[in-house]
């Protein structure tokens, strides 16, 4: 392995890679610098924003998840039953394309069961007349967006890495096993185009998609203006880590979804969170493949 380790090293691709890593570090790590003054009143939500509350009840809210999950788990399972007779999950326990199928499955049926709660009960034309409409997202530019999406990118990189690193010893030295989340071993195994192809799409995608809209849009905006402040960006934060099933990554995903919160809080458009979380889940991809840790 270290020779490996020093063979990979030597490669001009890895070399650019670990520069433009740097790169990304120093550019975030200005952005949080500069903009030091106003890091605690955006966390403490004192600080000025064009996001408008949630219209949406309580009851909409559960409801709009009880279908994204439900369509999850469903179209998992009608993925899984296809997939099954041409490709069985490996005999020895270990992850396959089986899994990258039904992985496909659970994030296409979160999507596809959110859309179809929102047009069925959610919809602005499709809500009962007596309930207050639900306020539109403030405009913004293409531009904004970008920019918006890649600032929150660069600052919750600077964030969740050492938050991963410190975690892990962490968990490191309380003698608690924490093996990586089963989307990494997979990048990790697979030498398939197809395989490849599919979880790079769900990855980067996809899931910033589905996620967002849940977890931010939905969750985050209507407890923001609804319960103390903390719990609003810990609560949306700790089931977006939850539902990832792995130790190892609960706490950098907390963390991550969190920053992910603030941004779109500070941007007040759905775009910059989902930019942002495609972008870390991006970049993440382009060091597993390129054999870094992560």
């Amino acid at each position: 392995m270290p020779a490996e380790s020093e063979l990979a090293l030597q490669d001009p691709l890895i070399i650019a890679l670990l520069l433009f890593e740097c790169l990304l570090f120093l550019v975030g790590t200005a952005f949080l610098v500069l903009r030091a003054r106003a890091i605690l009143p955006r966390f403490l939500g004192t600080a000025p924003t064009g996001l408008p509350a949630s219209g949406l009840r309580g009851s909409e809210i559960l409801l709009a998840a009880a279908f994204s999950f439900v369509g999850a788990i469903v179209l998992q399972q009608v993925f899984a039953l296809a997939i099954n007779p041409r490709h069985p999950p490996p005999a020895d326990g270990s992850l396959g394309f089986f899994h990258v199928v039904a992985g496909a499955g659970f994030q296409l049926g979160l999507l596809g069961g959110l859309a179809l709660g929102w047009w069925l009960y959610l919809h602005p034309a499709r809500r009962l007349a007596h309930l207050p409409p639900h306020p539109p997202h403030p405009a913004a530019s293409f531009a904004r967006v970008l920019r918006g999406g890649f600032v929150t990118f660069v600052c919750a990189l600077c964030v969740v890495a050492p938050t991963s690193y410190l975690w892990q010893k962490l968990l490191d030295r309380l003698g608690v096993e924490a093996p990586p989340q089963d989307l990494i071993t997979l990048f990790n195994r697979s030498g398939d185009v197809v395989s490849l192809g599919i979880m790079v799409a769900l990855a980067v995608i996809i899931a910033p998609i589905a996620e967002e809209l849940l977890f931010r849009v939905g969750l985050f905006r209507w407890l923001r203006t609804r319960v103390p402040r903390g719990l609003a960006l810990l609560l949306p934060a700790l089931i977006f880590a939850a539902i990832h099933g792995h130790l190892s990554i609960l706490l950098p995903l907390t963390v991550l979804a969190v920053v992910l919160a603030l941004g779109y809080e500070h941007y007040g458009h759905p775009g910059v969170p989902i930019l942002a979380h495609a972008l870390f889940n991006l970049n993440t991809i382009a060091l597993v493949l390129a054999g870094f840790p992560t």
